[in-house]
């Protein structure tokens, strides 16, 4: 399956291929979400140990690295980056609209329990599409939400394991949302539709966020080894306009 940015002549309308860490205010990322219930940085109720913090950000080499650690209160320090509903803490209001195509290129946590790697929408307390989901204690398996209007899915594969290099985006389309993962920009394989879309006045941010299970429905990292998500593309295609 070749790359979904040729549908409808799509051409970039952001993209961050992360020279730099551009976070914070004014900058291209906020690292707060109004998706998590506590002051923006933690988000127990869905099952997370996450304390949000700038610190676990940083760039090396054209590669933004989000590093989760564990933090003396028993939940672990660890990062989100978003475009916007930032809860004041940065982002340049880059939106993904009805029919878009979203596009990331990330390295899995090499970890076997604990980690829960994503990357996501939202936008107003509402608008979370699922663009992709892991968790460390399912190797193999990508998973996929619609939030918005119902509708869910997995993907197998050994390209989905610990550490690998892998593409992953959706295309977020009217009626229907399209799921793709792939080792390679031009190797994508529809990996999942779930025929109702998104509705005709789709916009929200895009979200990556790197988090940690508290072991309720995955297990909970068994020590207290740091973990990494790499990312070192994400980009939103736009089809042109008929």
């Amino acid at each position: 399956m070749s790359t979904p940015a040729p549908y409808g002549k799509a051409q970039p309308v952001f993209r961050d291929t992360f020279d730099r860490v551009s976070v914070g205010g004014g900058g291209t990322w906020g690292w707060k979400t109004g998706a998590y219930s506590g002051n923006c940085t933690d988000n127990p109720g869905d099952f997370k140990l996450d304390h949000l913090t700038p610190d676990a950000l940083r760039v090396d080499n054209g590669t933004l690295v989000i590093t989760a650690r564990p933090a003396a209160d028993g939940r672990w320090d660890t990062g989100l980056v978003t475009t916007g509903d930032s809860c004041g803490s940065g982002g340049s209001g880059a939106q993904i609209r009805t029919g878009d195509i979203l596009l990331a290129r990330i390295r899995l946590p090499a970890a076997d329990s604990g980690a829960w790697p994503a990357l996501w929408t939202w936008r107003d307390g509402r608008n979370e599409i699922d663009v992709f989901e892991w968790h460390g204690d399912r190797p193999g398996v990508a998973e996929f939400v619609n939030h918005v209007r119902g509708g869910s899915g997995t993907y197998t594969s050994d390209a989905v394991r610990p550490g690998a290099w892998i593409y992953v985006g959706a295309r977020f389309g009217a009626s229907n949302t399209v799921w793709y993962v792939g080792s390679a920009q031009d190797r994508l394989e529809i990996a999942y539709q779930d025929h109702r879309g998104v509705g005709e006045d789709f916009a929200a941010f895009p979200v990556l966020s790197l988090s940690v299970n508290n072991g309720r429905y995955h297990h909970a990292p068994p020590g207290k080894v740091p973990v990494d998500l790499a990312v070192d593309s994400i980009t939103v295609y736009r089809p042109a306009t008929p």
